[in-house]
């Protein structure tokens, strides 16, 4: 996955993430954190589009002074919805709950969720190293005639839904799989358990991608 570093002034360095294997676009990050948060967003299935440091809020807190904040990522579901999400470290969460709680609320009246995220969520059980794992496979190429045979092979053999090792014993390639998943061709359940028992399925989800995107998290 390229990588380039720019440097924004002498104390933040900002990352930057392409995969075009999903996106038209770079995202930014400014913390390894956020750089995680970016690989598990990009590897749940019902994710379109991810942006970097979308709006800027104003909020007015009980003393009556106007702060300035911008939430780390707007995230565009395939169902046409969308999630402000803050990237924060679990040790900063205190000292910033008033004005997590003031933007949760201005977004509310707008009709936009607003979700915190934290290492607990991104690394839980390992789910990052996975998502970086599904990554790798996302930068490797495939003949589009061998990903459109999978998915046949799937639907007429398997009636959308196998383990890995079923697709593979019939010839498909594991990496392919694993690729097509990372391109949202395909879908896993919530845990992105990158092995040959996993169940992999024909990505048709409609609907509901908010409520699976806080699930792929952890989150209720």
């Amino acid at each position: 996955m390229p990588r380039k570093v720019v440097t924004r002034n002498p104390h933040r360095e900002v990352g930057v993430l392409n995969p075009g294997w999903l996106l038209d676009h770079p995202v930014e990050h400014e913390t390894n954190l956020e750089k995680n948060f970016i690989m598990m967003a990009l590897a749940c299935h019902v994710v379109k589009d991810i942006f970097h440091q979308p709006i800027e809020l104003t909020l007015i807190f009980p003393d009556g002074s106007i702060h300035k904040y911008t939430p780390d990522f707007r995230i565009r579901f395939n169902d046409g919805t969308q999630l402000i999400v803050e990237v924060k470290a679990e040790v900063f969460l205190a000292e910033n709950k008033l004005k997590l709680d003031l933007a949760q609320r201005l977004l509310a009246a707008e009709g936009t969720p607003f979700l915190v995220v934290t290492e607990k969520h991104i690394n839980a059980n390992g789910l990052s190293a996975r998502a970086i794992l599904l990554m790798r496979y996302a930068r490797l190429t495939f003949d589009a005639g061998a990903a459109l045979e999978c998915k046949q092979l799937l639907e007429e053999e398997f009636r959308g839904s196998a383990h890995v090792h079923e697709l593979v014993s019939k010839g498909v390639s594991e990496s392919l799989i694993w690729q097509m998943v990372a391109a949202h061709q395909l879908r896993v359940p919530v845990g992105l358990n990158i092995n040959p028992q996993e169940t992999v399925e024909l990505n048709t989800q409609e609907g509901g991608c908010h409520d699976y995107f806080c699930a792929w998290f952890g989150i209720a």
